[in-house]
């Protein structure tokens, strides 16, 4: 027998394999890091890629607009807020003049409590703290010269000076996450959301570590060009949420510096695909919904082997529940996943038809087992998936119907870049 354990919001899932299957653990070993995050952006903000040190660069009289991730993105928010603005406090710029919004993109904004943790309570007294609302207070700033038209928060338009903060990772869509990110989808439009979102801007397959020639992050950069970002700081993590480095400076030169960071961390070497996938997002905050959670299935998918008996298994505490109206709806509409397919080739991109079509593109290497505890096992079956309500539940019936040749397990299955031999 396998025992193998999965995270699971802030706990995690267990299950044992019976004997005689073969079973890969996908999750590499990270050596610990010795030096605290603070101190990495600290070095970052003193040692800036491609631009003057953020001091340097702004004036008494700019309005500064700093750019943090929402509460759905695990990094050092905090402690990157609260470092931006000594520097601003530093460079003569009062609290007065800065203000933080909250890239939501398309997700729901956070509650106050929530912007204490992402921000800092302190900060959130100090300083005015708005969350994106991207069907709301938007303008027009152009087209990019790919054609995306580029509406913004109005919060964006009007700042001086603009610095948006991150965290590189992995990303399924744009290849890593990060720099030009923090604009689209970060604080865009849903006029920008629905034309970048949609195919065939969007890459799709997953596209883990694919940037280079991506039209994803190609549209996304020009946008955030268009915006005049005029710096960033962004923390660099391991499989393990571990902040391996800092980076901050140009939106280009910067970002392509963690990204080769995160790519020499993140990559794992892999031999086999399985006929049996389990993965989980790697727990809380990134499994709060199966909205989020899609993140895993988009590596889970790689990992899968071509074939009829294929299963693969989503681990996700989903405390939130199952996420937007319309991502629900068009799996429950639909009679085959293909057919959620074609919708999305017609229709295009609103809040949660993206994820419905990410699902859907992942019932098409095999069938989806969710496990949560959190979730309605009704609304599950009519989105055309099936439930369990643990792990070990859903390995005895899978094993039960049919002995799988090769179980994969990916416990942080968002945080890997899986490269095949061969």
């Amino acid at each position: 027998m396998t025992n193998i354990e999965v995270p699971y919001g802030l706990t995690s899932q267990k299950a044992v394999i019976p004997d005689g299957i073969p079973v890969q653990v996908v999750d590499p070993e990270c050596p610990p890091v010795t030096k605290t995050v603070e101190e990495l952006i600290e070095e970052a903000l003193d040692h800036p890629v491609g631009t003057a040190r953020l001091e340097e660069m702004i004036s008494k009289e700019d309005k500064a607009l700093i750019i943090v991730n929402d509460q759905t993105r695990p990094g050092p928010n905090r402690e990157m807020a609260e470092a931006v603005i000594r520097r601003l406090n530093r460079a003569g710029v009062p609290d007065s003049q800065i203000q933080i919004i909250v890239a939501t993109g398309s997700h729901r904004g956070p509650t106050g409590q929530e912007i204490d943790a992402l921000v800092g309570k302190q900060v959130h007294e100090r300083v005015r703290v708005v969350s994106h609302d991207c069907k709301n207070n938007n303008v027009y700033l152009g087209t990019t010269k790919g054609g995306l038209p580029v509406y913004v928060d109005r919060m964006v338009a009007e700042a001086s000076f603009i610095i948006t903060t991150g965290l590189i990772a992995p990303h399924k869509a744009a290849g890593f996450s990060g720099g030009r990110k923090s604009i689209v989808p970060g604080v865009a439009g849903i006029e920008t959301l629905r034309i970048h979102h949609s195919l065939p801007i969007r890459p799709f397959e997953p596209a883990l570590g694919w940037m280079e020639e991506n039209p994803f992050h190609q549209a996304a950069y020009e946008a955030a060009r268009l915006v005049q970002v005029k710096f960033i700081l962004n923390a660099v993590q391991d499989p393990h949420k571990q902040n391996v480095a800092v980076v901050a400076g140009d939106l280009d030169e910067a970002h392509k510096k963690g990204v080769a960071i995160c790519r020499a961390h993140n990559t794992v070497e892999c031999e086999k695909q399985g006929d049996l996938v389990i993965a989980s997002p790697g727990g809380s905050p990134r499994d709060c919904n199966l909205y989020q959670g899609q993140k895993a299935l988009a590596t889970a998918e790689l990992f899968a082997k071509k074939g009829d008996h294929t299963v693969l298994i989503l681990v996700a505490s989903a405390e939130d529940g199952i996420g937007p109206q319309l991502f629900q709806d068009w799996l429950r509409e639909s009679t085959t996943p293909e057919a959620v397919i074609e919708r999305f080739r017609s229709e295009g991109f609103d809040v949660g038809t993206n994820k419905a079509f990410e699902y859907a593109r992942a019932m098409t290497k095999g069938k989806l087992v969710i496990v949560s505890g959190n979730v309605d096992p009704e609304q599950i079956r009519a989105m055309k998936m099936e439930w369990a309500p643990s792990l070990q539940a859903a390995v005895d019936r899978v094993c039960s119907e049919r002995k799988p040749e090769q179980v994969i397990v990916l416990p942080k299955a968002v945080s890997i870049i899986p490269h095949f031999k061969g």
